[in-house]
């Protein structure tokens, strides 16, 4: 077996990615530019460690900014390469993925290839962001030696990638007609920044940073051009192999057989790409886990960590913590409202964006679009089921993660410290500080405000509309007097009501038909998805702080009540993606 690329965990480590986020940037300098002008010429056949290591700390430095779009982030003082040439990038999720390394390599001379063309796997003619059983590569462009224009070069490829790209079986990733990407081992090192983490549900973040505890931060732009900051979880959906769901690193490419010219720059030869076995860090862990099952179905196998059978998620924390890392179910729940907090601020700009565009004064159409988690136009511009999805998730997840380390900690479980006396209340104290902290505002139809913190937005939860037809404040989950100023019309009103149980579901389901009428939709339990029995009877438990407070009891909640209305004649809306406060402390430092 060649050992070309055996390097690439190794490097890793090396460069000081298996450390603490911080400390690894400070270890791995940005390297000068070797391209200055419009020019890419390639000057290296491959990436090196070095390489890979610069790439991982410019993706870092880009992370860790407060940009909120691709644009601002390549102009943010963050990137030393920034110029007047660089291109304009807007764009979404798979935009971001590629033109940062196409920008990274350009600025390097570095070879890049990508593919710009897919085909579903099976066959099948079904949307090629959603198939059932993946892609697999159907063209590619490569920059081998020279292109005369780099960011016409870099600006082309927003129009030719989608999350379809990432949806590629791992297995057969490597050979003629490779794929950009493969699965990482869950180790530190082998999880670094610029490893994308791939959702099967039509998204993909960049990891930019793993923390001493585990915790993997992603950095994503979104349809609406907005760029946000999470944590790796199951808001990112495992699934199966074929599908290629999970963290991917970018496959090592080679030129092979150039000349080298006068000036050191490459010409001629050609592109190879390395398969699954010369790459140290492959790994199909990620799907089988660490002891997969004698059956070899995929989700029949174990994650074990420390004589433990862990969920995947925790797995992945477990592992990629430092070794002598315990949890604190206060700082857990912290992270995580603030996590929330982050993403519900991220959607009220892509929901004031069908505001100022008045989307919510037109007629609504007369059916649903045929799935509404992943579609095209002015519904995947401005609707937000899959934002609105992900913070379900994110809800039920957190609540569900606090109760089990408040077992743990019960239960005198490893890997679970608390050092106080009073559990309960330190958990209530911790929750009212992070929902006091967390408030945001919106508008209403008449041009009033609404001030909302994460407890009323959790009490909403499962009444905020994905809907961009619908009013800003059914947008928001109002009722009673706060719901007065909505412009809906009876028949809006009745494709909310009718869109009740696609609210109660926090799982996307991308293969169900969902092109009804209203007259056609009905609730689950009357009839089958296929004859319009769209969504779920009823949502999971997402009331984090219902659960605080029986766990504290008697203490007393003294929750304020309902929103605060606001009254004004205007004021200039509010601008931006919100940062989750653990983002503005890692910035703070990491200085």
């Amino acid at each position: 077996m060649s050992v070309l690329w055996k390097w690439a965990l190794a490097a890793g480590v090396a460069a000081g990615w298996g450390m603490a986020g911080a400390a690894a940037a400070e270890a791995v300098a940005i390297p000068h530019a070797v391209n200055t002008g419009k020019a890419w010429e390639v000057y290296k056949s491959e990436w090196t460690p070095a390489d890979e290591a610069g790439y991982a700390a410019f993706v870092h430095a880009i992370g860790m900014s407060n940009c909120t779009s691709i644009d601002a982030c390549i102009k943010d003082e963050a990137n030393p390469y920034r110029s007047d040439i660089d291109p304009h990038l807007p764009g979404d999720c798979a935009d971001m993925a590629y033109v940062l390394r196409a920008y990274y390599a350009w600025k390097n001379g570095l070879p890049f290839s990508y593919q710009n063309a897919m085909r579903t796997a099976d066959r099948s003619r079904q949307d090629l962001r959603y198939s059932s059983e993946g892609n697999v590569v159907a063209g590619r462009r490569q920059i081998l030696n020279h292109v005369s224009n780099a960011p016409a070069f870099i600006e082309r490829i927003g129009g030719e990638v989608s999350t379809a790209m990432f949806r590629t079986d791992p297995v057969a990733g490597g050979g003629r007609s490779f794929d950009d990407f493969y699965p990482v081992k869950i180790e530190r090192g082998a999880v670094r920044p610029g490893v994308l983490a791939y959702d099967i549900y039509g998204h993909v973040g960049i990891v930019y940073d793993v923390l001493e505890d585990g915790r993997v931060l992603v950095v994503a732009s979104h349809p609406d051009n907005s760029v946000t900051r999470t944590a790796y979880g199951p808001n990112f959906m495992r699934s199966k192999p074929a599908l290629g769901a999970g963290l991917k690193a970018w496959r090592p490419i080679r030129v092979e057989g150039a000349t080298t010219e006068q000036d050191g720059s490459l010409h001629g030869g050609r592109l190879r790409a390395a398969a699954n076995e010369e790459i140290a860090d492959f790994s199909m862990e990620q799907y089988f886990g660490n002891e997969p099952h004698p059956s070899g179905i995929w989700h029949y196998g174990e994650f074990r960590y420390r004589d433990r059978t862990l969920k995947y998620y925790d797995y992945v924390r477990r592992k990629l913590a430092a070794p002598d890392f315990a949890y604190n179910p206060v700082e857990e729940l912290r992270f995580g409202l603030e996590t929330i907090c982050g993403d519900l601020k991220s959607r009220k700009v892509a929901v004031d964006a069908a505001y100022t565009s008045r989307v919510h004064l037109k007629p609504h159409p007369p059916k649903l679009p045929p799935n509404i988690f992943g579609t095209y136009g002015e519904w995947e511009e401005y609707s937000t089921p899959s934002r609105d999805a992900r913070l379900k998730v994110s809800f039920i997840e957190l609540r569900r993660n606090v109760q089990h380390l408040v077992d743990d900690v019960e239960a005198g479980a490893p890997g679970v410290v608390y050092e106080g006396d009073d559990l309960a209340a330190d958990l209530i104290e911790a929750f009212e500080e992070e929902k006091n902290a967390c408030t945001f505002t919106y508008w209403r139809s008449d041009v009033t405000r609404v001030r909302l913190n994460l407890a009323h937005a959790m009490e909403r939860l499962w009444d905020l509309s994905f809907d961009p037809y619908h009013c800003p404040e059914r947008r928001w989950g109002a009722t009673g007097a706060e719901l007065e100023t909505c412009t809906d019309d009876a028949v809006k009103s009745q494709w909310y009501n009718a869109q009740r149980f696609l609210r109660f579901q926090a799982e996307r389901t991308y293969d169900v038909r969902m092109d009804f009428a209203l007259q056609e939709l009905k609730p689950p339990m009357m009839a089958p998805p296929e004859q319009g029995g769209l969504g779920v009877e009823a949502p999971a438990d997402a009331d984090i702080r219902g659960y605080l407070y029986r766990l504290g009891a008697p203490l007393v909640a003294g929750y304020e009540g309902g929103a605060t209305v606001i009254p004004v004649t205007y004021e200039e809306p509010e601008e931006g993606v919100f940062l989750p406060r653990w983002h503005q402390r890692l910035r703070e430092q990491s200085r």
